[in-house]
């Protein structure tokens, strides 16, 4: 383990709005521990009005802002321009370390650049895999290819953090913390009303709520459109659900959902909603369906059971805890299962009584702890006593 620079701030990196949800705890633990100035926001607008409007829901104002993203440019430029401009950040300012967060071309931006300048790196939401470098593409390489360069590495769970040192990592520089998910619900629960308000779609009080999203780019083309049907189906059984769909910003996801969908009885297909909103409809949700991670993360916390539309999974503890199923991308394999958790009360009962496998509102402390012994030289960096701990298994998240 090499010794840490010391004298720079510290870096929150973050450019999407799912970064801001889980560096927004992390910012606030480090600047209660090591005051507001040593700790700064550095934004690369990967996700310009999305990171920014989520900034402003948390108070965040950041310290650094990267030029904008062009409209229409690739994700190669977007990482060429990100890198060039830290770069250019690090020689002016020389941060003292650089906090990136899960498996966006911003996190491995951000870190690419730290490493190549010698700044070192804390990864949160480390040791993450799918093992098939392909799905979900580009996220399984960029995660990898950020943990191979991070210093320290705050895995979300106790199977997370056992994955890295299976595969090489020094086991005292890799930590169980938590996910930071969670303490960003707790934050949110306790937003004053007026910074947590937000207009929701109506839904009759009768109804039961299946809130989905879905938007990965393995699933475009063929696979949405099979998504797409059994939602029709799944409405047409059961006709006291409402389905709540925020449509992805993405041309093709646009497309394809509002062609198959926009007619359909008891299917509201809104925009994308604000983080605020969309956690108010996963407290009100009977169910949800997804091929979001962090929805994954976050339904649990709430008690919804959650069926997980992808063929593969790095968030494997929801399934093993019995929250959430991985049921792929088939239609009538969506439809049947949908259908068990919809037509049998002591189904979904089973499956919302559950422990929450992805923390306990105390990552971000453990991390901010863990960067401070790191940066004083402190060993063991973070102690096992700290650590977060829930049972667990080490299954595959085969489907």
């Amino acid at each position: 383990m090499r010794l840490p620079r010391l004298g720079g701030p510290i870096w929150v990196v973050a450019g999407t709005r799912p970064e801001v949800i889980k560096q927004a705890p992390v910012l606030g633990s480090a600047r209660a521990r090591f005051g507001h100035d040593a700790v700064q926001w550095v934004s690369t607008h990967q996700h310009l009005q999305l990171e920014t409007d989520t900034m402003a829901r948390f108070g965040i104002t950041a310290d650094h802002r990267l030029q904008e993203r062009a409209d229409g440019g690739s994700i190669t430029e977007f990482n060429i321009r990100v890198i060039r401009q830290l770069t250019e950040l690090q020689e002016k300012i020389r941060p003292g370390l650089v906090v990136v967060q899960g498996d966006t071309a911003s996190t491995f931006a951000a870190a690419f650049s730290a490493f190549h300048a010698d700044i070192p790196v804390a990864h949160v939401e480390a040791g993450l895999r799918t093992d098939d470098i392909h799905d979900p593409f580009p996220e399984e390489a960029y995660r990898r290819m950020t943990d191979a360069m991070a210093d320290l590495h705050f895995a979300p769970t106790p199977a997370a953090a056992e994955r890295l040192i299976a595969e090489g990592y020094n086991e005292e520089v890799v930590f169980s913390t938590g996910n930071t998910a969670v303490d960003a619900l707790q934050m949110i629960d306790q937003m004053e009303p007026g910074r947590a308000a937000t207009e929701l779609p109506e839904i009759p009080e009768a109804a039961r709520l299946v809130f989905v999203t879905m938007h990965r780019r393995e699933s475009w083309g063929s696979v949405l459109e099979e998504l797409c049907g059994a939602i029709r189906d799944i409405v047409s059984q059961f006709q006291d659900i409402h389905v709540v769909l925020p449509v992805h910003v993405n041309p093709t996801v646009q497309e394809t959902v509002t062609k198959a969908l926009r007619n359909v009885p008891r299917v509201i297909l809104t925009p994308p909603l604000d983080f605020v909103a969309c956690h108010m409809l996963i407290r009100k949700s009977h169910l949800i369906m997804t091929d979001s991670g962090g929805i994954t993360e976050e339904a649990p916390s709430y008690n919804v059971p959650t069926l997980v539309l992808r063929n593969t999974t790095e968030r494997p503890e929801a399934i093993d805890a019995g929250y959430a199923r991985l049921v792929g991308t088939d239609r009538q394999r969506v439809v049947a299962a949908a259908g068990e958790i919809l037509g049998n009360a002591s189904v979904h009962l089973q499956m919302k009584s559950r422990e929450n496998p992805y923390g306990d509102g105390h990552a971000s402390e453990r991390i901010a702890l863990g960067i401070e012994r790191f940066l004083t030289h402190q060993a063991p960096i973070l102690p096992p006593s700290e650590q977060f701990r829930r049972k667990h298994k080490n299954n595959s998240a085969a489907a």
